[in-house]
């Protein structure tokens, strides 16, 4: 088997042109979250902001559903990733390796969406009321959430990879 150097730079540069508006997004998506837990730090550490007065017990229970909700979209964002990219009703047979980079664009975006407003959860118990050590973890989540879909060259590389052999397609990659 011989490899087609040509080939493979000319495919590398469609997928890093493709690529490269999500990488911005999911690079800035993490800059306002790295913000929202500053903002979060910093109101509730001062006490600048509480929009109403909430009782210990209800902020508590507040608390606890927004954590049941965080985990869920995690679960979501991750089952949702590794099924739909190779879904039969997303990626037809006869696209291009440009459609498919499209396809999968589409759905980065929603779920690095879907991965931010984890962080927004934080940022609103937060300003309930509730200590930023104790909402930490929405923002951290979301980081690494975000930095799991980014679409770097290598995961795009290795999806076409797992899509040319589950449906037996011939995506040049």
């Amino acid at each position: 088997m011989n490899f087609d150097y040509d080939n493979f730079t000319e495919n590398n540069a469609v997928i890093k042109r493709e690529t490269k508006t999500i990488v911005l997004i999911s690079i800035s998506m993490v800059a306002s979250i790295i913000i929202f837990a500053f903002i979060s730090y910093y109101f509730t550490k001062t006490k600048t902001i509480q929009f109403i007065e909430i009782p210990p017990a209800l902020l508590n229970s507040i608390f606890n559903v927004l954590n049941i909700v965080a985990i869920f979209m995690v679960v979501i964002v991750l089952a949702v990733r590794k099924t739909i990219y190779y879904s039969a009703r997303i990626i037809k047979e006869d696209f291009t390796l440009i459609q498919v980079l499209h396809k999968w664009k589409k759905i980065d975006i929603i779920l690095i969406a879907v991965a931010e407003s984890i962080s927004v959860l934080g940022l609103v118990i937060s300003f309930l009321g509730m200590p930023i050590a104790r909402t930490f973890h929405f923002f951290v989540t979301s980081i690494l959430v975000i930095l799991v879909i980014m679409p770097i060259n290598w995961k795009i590389r290795d999806k076409l990879r797992i899509l040319n052999h589950q449906r037996d397609m011939n995506i040049p990659f």
